[in-house]
């Protein structure tokens, strides 16, 4: 996957993604670099949304392209393993205003999510995108892989219900989100309780 605008990142998003791509395990299917460079991906289109001013752009792609940082480590608690290792590389070239709102935009993609303005939504949306996409079936096909990989889920039926009850409690924080993911985010939500009725009545 290509990162758009690619000459827009610092220096040190470059550097971040050369990382992750070298050195995030293999059998994260999901958390893979593409899902980085997706997100990365979606917040430009926030940012020409919101028309984000350069300074806070700057911010929004270093959170966007650091946000599974910490997935190097482990999947446990990595939004914070992501700020403990990144904040160091920040403090030559970030003041502390601006590292705390990249840290808040990090810790904003934490599930259950609880942004707290405007920049944490729009991490938090663009984390969660693919959930109202044509693309959700391929996406979380790499999700259901990793989280077979963990022990989170043993079979289909599992991921199943781990997916109902995820995008059941699951919202969207940005009004462009909810006008343009939530309906197809509804949709897919549909299907897939369809989906776990018909096992329902075969298994009965």
């Amino acid at each position: 996957m290509e990162l758009v605008n690619r000459s827009l990142y610092p220096d040190i998003c470059h550097r971040i993604l050369d990382e992750l791509d070298k050195k995030l395990p293999g059998y994260l299917t999901y958390h893979c670099l593409d899902h980085t460079i997706d997100v990365a991906n979606v917040c430009e289109h926030y940012i020409e949304y919101y028309m984000i001013s350069k300074r806070i752009a700057r911010l929004i792609r270093i959170a966007a392209v650091s946000h599974d940082y910490g997935y190097i480590y482990s999947p446990k608690e990595h939004e914070e393993r992501s700020i403990k290792e990144i904040v160091p590389q920040l403090k030559d070239s970030c003041s502390e205003r601006e590292i705390f709102l990249i840290s808040g935009m990090i810790r904003a993609t934490k599930v259950p999510q609880e942004p707290k303005n405007i920049y944490e939504e729009i991490m938090a949306d663009a984390d969660l995108d693919y959930l109202g996409r044509s693309d959700y079936d391929t996406l979380s096909t790499g999700l259901y892989k990793e989280f077979m990989h963990f022990g989170v889920v043993k079979n289909e039926c599992d991921w199943l219900d781990v997916q109902i009850r995820f995008l059941d409690n699951h919202r969207y924080h940005t009004d462009w989100a909810i006008r343009n993911r939530k309906a197809s985010k509804l949709q897919v939500l549909e299907m897939l309780k369809n989906k776990a009725g018909t096992a329902s009545s075969k298994a009965s």
